[in-house]
């Protein structure tokens, strides 16, 4: 998978680098303890964890009833000063970035989590300084399923389209990498919901575990 022609592997970030799930639960249920809602349980919440604040919200609160900006502040800042309570590295995640520090292969997080965030994760991790690029969700581009963050990390790189893949656990990921004209890898150990169908979504591979990419 991972053949001679490959000079730069790009990653999404919650559900495919980093396990973010737990933490982002926590922070969702003590906002609804806070507003005296139901708890989420946390499969549940497991499965919407790379779909953004929004859509934990959208599990308890009505936009037209409340103000979501004043939500997801209150989100965010718990969430934050938490992120990192139970964050851990996918398995497999550590010996992969091993193997292309050692083969001199670039790598990079291409993600629509914001940059504090995902900066703070990686600093944390001794992972910060050892990527070549990392892009976020607030650096001024067009989103996810948009292939513009993709393509602006190739740019940097100085990498071509083919010489490039793309993991991600969502659908949005494997859009943007078609679209960006990138070989996208579906990974099945992040975040996939029950009923996603994601043999349709038209991965060029499918893995389920990070190791998988640098077997023969």
């Amino acid at each position: 998978m991972l053949d001679p022609s490959i000079k730069a592997v790009l990653f999404d970030f919650d559900g495919t680098f980093g396990d973010t799930a737990p933490d982002l639960v926590n922070a969702a249920n003590y906002i609804f303890t806070k507003y005296h809602k139901d708890r989420l349980d946390f499969n549940s919440g497991r499965q919407i964890a790379s779909d953004g604040v929004k859509a934990f919200l959208n599990q308890r609160f009505d936009e037209s009833e409340y103000d979501y900006k004043e939500l997801f502040d209150q989100f965010i800042d718990y969430y934050e000063q938490h992120s990192n309570d139970n964050f851990q590295l996918f398995d497999g995640i550590k010996k992969l970035i091993g193997y292309f520090d050692k083969n001199k292969i670039l790598w990079g997080i291409v993600t629509n989590k914001s940059r504090r965030l995902t900066e703070k994760l990686l600093k944390l991790n001794d992972m910060y300084n050892r990527c070549s690029i990392i892009v976020c969700g607030d650096d001024g581009l067009k989103l996810k399923p948009c292939p513009d963050p993709l393509l602006y990390a190739l740019k940097f790189l100085g990498i071509k389209n083919n010489e490039a893949l793309y993991l991600g656990d969502g659908h949005r990921d494997i859009m943007s990498a078609k679209n960006a004209n990138i070989k996208s890898i579906l990974v099945t150990y992040g975040y996939l919901k029950q009923d996603d169908n994601y043999h349709s979504w038209g991965a060029d591979f499918i893995i389920n575990h990070p190791i998988e990419l640098i077997k023969n």
